[in-house]
C-alpha cells in the first residue's frame, strides 16, 4: 500500500499534525488531559458534566481538571488551593498530635513552653519552675542564692486533636468526602460487593437451571460492583455540593438542602453493602439508587438555574 512506501517517522509526524489540527480547530475533539494518555477524545455532548477518555481518566470539559459537578471551575480552583495550602491531603485530616508539656500545679491547666526561662506563671496566678516542677517559692535558699530543690522532672505529654474552625465545615465535610474516595476505601468496598454476593445462595443443584442460576448470579455481581463503584460518585458529588455551599462564589440554598440528603443515601447504600444479605439488599440497592438519582436531578436544576443567571447578569463568579 501506499502508506508502505512512507517513512515511519515522517507518518508518526503526519498523525501529529492531524490530531493538533483537529484540537485547535474544532469544538468536537480535545485532546486528554492525562499526561500519559495521547488520545484524542471526541465531545458528543457538550453539556454533559464531565468526559471520560478511553483510559480511564475523567476530567472537566471546560477546566480540564477532575470533574467537580456541580461546582463552578473558579470554585473548584479556589477549594483546591485552600486544601493543598492547609495539606489536608497530604497530612491526616484528624490528625492526633503529642504535645510535650506541664499541668499547672494549681489549676492542672495543661502548659506547653516555647521559650523563656523555668520561672513559669500560669493564667491562674500560680507561679512554678518548669524545670523540678516545684513551687517558685521554693527556690531561694536560705544564704540567697537560686537552686531546684528537687532533681529535674519528666515532661508530661497531652494528646490534643488537631483543630477544626467550625466557620468552616462544609469545607471540611468536603475533605471527610475526598478522603472517601481514596484508592484503599474504594477497595474495601468493592470487597463488601464480593461479600454481598456470597449471600445469595444458588436455589437447586438441577443440571437444567444451575447455569441461569449462575449466569443470574454473575450479573447481579456486576451490578454490586457497580454500585460499589457509584458510591464513589456519590462522595465526589458530596464534595463538590459542599464545596458549592461553602460560599465559593456559588453558593445556592439548593446546595445545602440537597446535601444532607445525599450524605445519608451514601451512607446507607455503603451499610446496605457491608452488612446486607441477599435478594433484600439487592432491592434495597435498586432503591437507594433510584432515590441519589432523584437529589441528583435537583442539583442539575439548580445548576441550570445558575448558568441563566450568569448569562443575566445576576451571578457575576
Amino acid at each position: 500500500t501506499f502508506v508502505s512506501l512512507v517513512n515511519v517517522r515522517c507518518l508518526n509526524k503526519y498523525e501529529r499534525n492531524i490530531e493538533t489540527c483537529l484540537v485547535n480547530f474544532s469544538r468536537t475533539f480535545i485532546k486528554c488531559p492525562n499526561k500519559s494518555c495521547n488520545n484524542i477524545v471526541r465531545i458528543t455532548d457538550s453539556s454533559s458534566d464531565f468526559v471520560r477518555c478511553r483510559c480511564g481518566h475523567e476530567f472537566c470539559l471546560s477546566c480540564k481538571e477532575e470533574p467537580h459537578f456541580p461546582a463552578l471551575c473558579k470554585s473548584y480552583k479556589l477549594y483546591m488551593t485552600e486544601v493543598y495550602r492547609n495539606g489536608d491531603l497530604i497530612s491526616d485530616f484528624n490528625a492526633i498530635i503529642k504535645v510535650e508539656g506541664r499541668n499547672c500545679l494549681s489549676c492542672n491547666k495543661f502548659i506547653n513552653k516555647n521559650g523563656g526561662c523555668n520561672h513559669m506563671t500560669c493564667l491562674c496566678g500560680a507561679q512554678f519552675c518548669w524545670t523540678c516542677y516545684g513551687w517558685w517559692s521554693e527556690h531561694t535558699a536560705p544564704d540567697g542564692s537560686f537552686k531546684c530543690p528537687k532533681p529535674a522532672v519528666d515532661m508530661q505529654v497531652e494528646t490534643l486533636l488537631k483543630e477544626h474552625n467550625d466557620a468552616l465545615k462544609h469545607y471540611y465535610t468536603a475533605i471527610l468526602h475526598r478522603r472517601e474516595r481514596f484508592y484503599e476505601l474504594q477497595n474495601k468496598r468493592m470487597e463488601h460487593a464480593k461479600r454481598l454476593i456470597s449471600t445469595i445462595p444458588l436455589d437447586t443443584f438441577n443440571s437444567d437451571t444451575i447455569q441461569k442460576q449462575i449466569d443470574k448470579r454473575e450479573q447481579l455481581s456486576k451490578h454490586t460492583q457497580s454500585m460499589a463503584q457509584y458510591v464513589n460518585t456519590l462522595h465526589r458529588i458530596c464534595e463538590f455540593v459542599a464545596v458549592s455551599a461553602d460560599g465559593y462564589g456559588d453558593s445556592e440554598p439548593q446546595f445545602k438542602n440537597v446535601l444532607p440528603i445525599l450524605e445519608t443515601l451514601t451512607t446507607n447504600i455503603t451499610q446496605v453493602l457491608e452488612g446486607g444479605r441477599g435478594y433484600k439488599a439487592i432491592e434495597q440497592l435498586k432503591d437507594l439508587y433510584d432515590k441519589t438519582q432523584k437529589e441528583i436531578q435537583k442539583l442539575r436544576r439548580a445548576v441550570t438555574m445558575r448558568n441563566l443567571r450568569m448569562k443575566s447578569g445576576y451571578l457575576t463568579s
